[in-house]
């Protein structure tokens, strides 16, 4: 029986050695719980804040999306993976999707189309429409856009406004000539045509005081009236690019 009891009690220690063991050496090495690292939260900070948390924790960050919220800061983070309380290894990479303003794109020109058709290219470019003046005009028909905000050409980005001005009809038979000077040149061929004049010829000088390509000289005065059928050209001088 003595010798029966002291193989049970030298088992038993064996075998609670190797449970010892198992669970302090070999458990820990299969699973690799020692570089095991609890996932922060992200969310509602910015990427300078994330940053500076995941290298306290030997964690690394990737974005994975962006998505534009006109009520969230650029660049704050909006969702992550791994959810926070989630356990990862060391530089494990963060999946993080920020917010950040979509790229610009380029304002169309809107003048001479219908008030209808202006509306429809605004909502395609995600502009909100803040306001739509009238005024008469000898150029444009009723219900026509004569005027926009925004220049055709800027960078914009949805979320910006922009007001339309839609011509109310004819009011005289005359067009005024407008004031080109500091214009740069296509913004005012632009303004030219509208008003419903055309540009002449064109000649440079030189002055480092002012902007390349700025107009310094119209040969037309501004404010001189002519018939709205009347072709009138302007020629116009401006500052040499250089």
């Amino acid at each position: 029986m003595k010798f029966v009891r002291d193989y049970i009690i030298i088992f038993s220690v064996l075998g609670l050695l190797f449970a010892l063991l198992a669970n302090n050496v070999i458990l820990p090495i299969y699973v690799n719980w020692n570089d095991e690292i609890r996932v922060p939260s992200l969310t509602h900070t910015d990427l300078d804040q994330a940053d500076k948390i995941l290298k306290e924790r030997k964690l690394e960050w990737v974005v994975k999306d962006t998505v534009f919220r006109s009520d969230i800061p650029e660049g704050f983070i909006m969702d992550q993976h791994p959810e926070p309380g989630q356990m990862v290894k060391e530089n494990r990479k963060i999946q993080l999707t920020i917010s950040l303003p979509p790229e610009k794109l380029e304002m169309p020109d809107l003048v001479a189309v219908t008030e209808r058709q202006a509306t429809i290219a605004v909502e395609q470019l995600g502009l909100i429409l803040v306001d739509v003046q009238a005024d008469s005009s000898d150029l444009y028909e009723k219900t026509v856009v004569m005027d926009q905000s925004i220049a055709a050409g800027l960078p914009v980005a949805p979320g910006d406004s922009i007001t339309l001005t839609v011509s109310l009809g004819k009011r005289n038979l005359k067009k005024t000539m407008p004031n080109l000077l500091n214009k740069g040149l296509d913004e005012a061929v632009r303004i030219m045509q509208r008003k419903g004049f055309r540009a002449g010829n064109i000649s440079y000088t030189q002055d480092p005081a002012l902007l390349p390509n700025t107009v310094v000289s119209q040969s037309i005065d501004p404010g001189k009236m002519f018939p709205k059928d009347q072709l009138v050209s302007v020629d116009l001088i401006i500052i040499d690019g250089f």
